[in-house]
């Protein structure tokens, strides 16, 4: 398992960038605990928690 800083913004809150973290065997194993379904063609998506918005970066943090 390693660790992923996913950067992402919601529609709903301008343009500020939120932070979170998850742990999880690939980057798209860890935006997908994230999000309610893929990102459309556009980079649009639904997460989780309500609300549409896209995500910015996914990076690995695992430092071993």
């Amino acid at each position: 398992m390693r660790e992923f800083c996913i950067e992402y913004k919601h529609d709903e809150m301008g343009d500020t960038v939120f932070r979170t973290s998850k742990w999880a065997h690939d980057a798209k194993g860890a935006v997908r605990l994230l999000l309610q379904k893929n990102p459309d063609k556009t980079g649009k998506c639904i997460f989780k928690r309500g609300g549409t918005g896209r995500i910015v970066s996914v990076k690995d943090i695992t430092t071993l």
